[in-house]
């Protein structure tokens, strides 16, 4: 383990898709780091303190010798520059921009599709036990108005929320266009495993998770292989599945079957 330059705090979330994509680059680099666990689901990320540090109430916030450092994307790629051994970015200036691109994606649409069936499914197992007055404050917390709205569609209709089924089509798209890319090289951006692997890694496995792996599984083998790839790594159960919990594996213990058929009847797959 590379002790790097001072001192590394995360504050993170067990299964938020952003903080397992710094987990990944944090293991890949070999970091060493501490960190604080917020509760998302009790509101942890609300906390007036932790607001001081991440105006946007999300997880993660990377703290480095007293700097902070939010937004996943910027979070890992200033851990590449700031801990440049070993690199996860390709030499080749074009290949860099490939990396770029697939991590430009997932923060143009895949996370908030990935948020929309989150909340549709394993998210609104839990708040709907909430009586309606725990429900509404849960709510009201929520800084960002659209995202408020699109939580309380999520919780209201499940898998029929009107935001779904863009959400299911954008996977497709991001899970055939990883295909059509990893047909020709073992990696999102060329030979060796870059950021875009740990930027995209959290969305596939969290899709698994939510019963959609069969957009891939006989479907597209480049990608099932990529996946058994990354699973393989040293830094995939430090940074994903160790951090699982009780509750969260409860809380994503859901009809898989009834995810699959909507996502089947939305894309119009036999």
């Amino acid at each position: 383990m590379s002790a790097g330059r001072g001192m590394l705090y995360l504050h993170h979330g067990t299964t938020s898709v952003c903080s397992i994509k710094v987990r990944l680059a944090l293991a890949e680099k070999g970091l060493e780091w501490t960190g604080e666990v917020l509760n998302l689901q009790r509101g942890d990320q609300h906390r007036p303190e932790y607001a001081k540090l991440n105006p946007n109430e999300y997880v993660p916030t990377l703290v480095h010798d007293g700097r902070v450092v939010i937004e996943s994307t910027l979070i890992i790629e200033y851990l590449d520059e700031t801990f440049p051994e070993p690199p996860l970015m390709p030499a080749d200036p074009y290949a860099r921009a490939m990396a770029r691109l697939w991590m430009k994606k997932i923060d143009d649409y895949l996370h908030a599709s990935t948020s929309a069936i989150t909340f549709a499914t394993a998210n609104r197992k839990v708040l709907l036990r909430k009586t309606p007055e725990e429900l509404e404050a849960h709510l009201a917390s929520v800084p960002d108005p659209a995202y408020r709205e699109r939580q309380r569609l999520s919780i209201t209709h499940g898998l029929a929320a009107p935001h779904v089924a863009q959400a299911v089509r954008n996977f497709e798209k991001y899970i055939g266009e990883m295909e059509t890319t990893l047909a020709r090289q073992p990696y999102l951006a060329g030979d060796g495993y870059s950021l875009a692997e740990a930027a995209a890694t959290p969305y596939v496995n969290r899709a698994e998770m939510l019963g959609m792996d069969r957009l891939w599984v006989d479907r597209r083998p480049h990608v099932s292989d990529w996946l058994a790839r990354v699973r393989a790594r040293p830094s995939f159960d430090p940074a994903i599945t160790s951090w699982l919990s009780e509750a969260d594996r409860e809380r994503f213990d859901i009809p898989r079957e009834e995810t699959w058929r909507k996502v089947r009847e939305i894309l119009g797959t036999a």
